[in-house]
Parts: structure tokens; C-alpha cells; sequence
């Protein structure tokens, strides 16, 4: 059986835009997912600020951490499309989707790896844009600049706060 047939059989959810999938630092579920339908950003917590990393596009798989050790949610992950169909992976499924298509595992290695680099460099070109904000808020006091928004120059959405409950945790 092929990677798309795996893929058909998968349970699916749909989400409406601004719920929040799941949290960083939470305790994953154990699920890893797949993108059908839709758009995801994911934000991670760097210096008390919710900075946004990257997009989540159709086709894409994500949360593959919490298959392989189970460890905690290392981004947040909201929804920024009106929908957005997902298929959940869990550890079960994930065995029999490596086993009978091995492109699969071929794919998501090359995926986490390129996600590795990408995400370690965004990271640090955040923090560096924090720093200068920092340097020239003290020699420019009142200069108006902020690092809370992100790349876009848009604030991040409201779904971080405490009361949110994740959808897919």
C-alpha cells in the first residue's frame, strides 16, 4: 500500500480558524498530524514572546516528536484559515504507515531535518531582532519599538492565553 492510500484511512478532524490545536509545553497526546485542508502557524516562546516560526501548508506532516518520545509540545500550533482538515497520526498508525510505505519515513526525515535548520535559524534571527529592539529602546527611550510582533508586522493572535483549551490535547 502507498503513502497516499495510508493517508486516506486516516482519522480525520476539522478545526475553525483561531482554535488552537495545541500549546507549547503541554503533554502531547502521543498524535502527530497531516495537513489536507488549510493553513497553521506555529509559534514558539522565545523570551516571554510568542514568536511565529513558520506555516503549516497542505500536505505537510507536523507533531511527529510526540510519536517518536512522546515529549512535550515544542511550539504552539493555531489556525489561520477559516477550516483546516487534518488527519491524526497516532502511534499505531505511524508503524504501520512506516512499514508499508517507506517513503514515508524517507519523507518526514527529510522534512524533520530541513525543519531543524530552518527553525534554529528563524530562531536566532528573532532573538538578534530582539536584541537591537532591546539596544536601541535604552538609547532611544520611548522609540516605539517592540519585538511582539512577528515578521509580518502583526501581533499574535489572542489563542495564547491560559483559559485556551487545546483542541487537539
Amino acid at each position: 500500500m502507498g503513502l497516499k492510500e495510508s493517508l486516506a484511512k486516516l482519522s480525520m478532524i476539522n478545526i475553525k480558524r483561531g482554535e488552537v490545536l495545541f500549546k507549547e509545553g503541554v503533554p502531547s497526546n502521543g498524535a502527530m498530524f497531516f495537513l489536507f485542508e488549510g493553513q497553521l502557524d506555529i509559534y514558539k516562546q522565545i523570551e516571554g514572546k510568542h514568536a511565529k516560526l513558520r506555516s503549516i501548508l497542505p500536505g505537510e506532516f507536523f507533531g511527529e516528536m510526540a510519536i517518536i518520545n512522546n515529549s512535550p509540545r515544542a511550539a504552539s500550533i493555531v489556525v489561520v484559515s477559516e477550516m483546516a482538515k487534518l488527519g491524526i497520526i497516532n502511534r499505531t498508525t505511524f508503524v504501520q504507515m512506516s512499514q508499508e510505505s517507506p517513503e514515508f519515513l524517507f519523507l518526514l526525515l527529510k522534512k524533520v531535518i530541513e525543519r531543524l535548520y530552518e527553525t534554529d535559524g528563524k530562531i536566532r534571527a528573532i532573538k538578534r531582532q530582539q536584541d537591537e529592539d532591546s539596544a536601541i529602546a535604552k538609547v532611544i527611550p520611548g522609540s516605539g519599538v517592540s519585538s511582539s510582533e512577528n515578521e509580518e508586522g502583526e501581533a499574535p493572535p489572542e489563542p495564547f492565553s491560559d483559559e485556551t483549551t487545546p483542541v487537539g490535547e
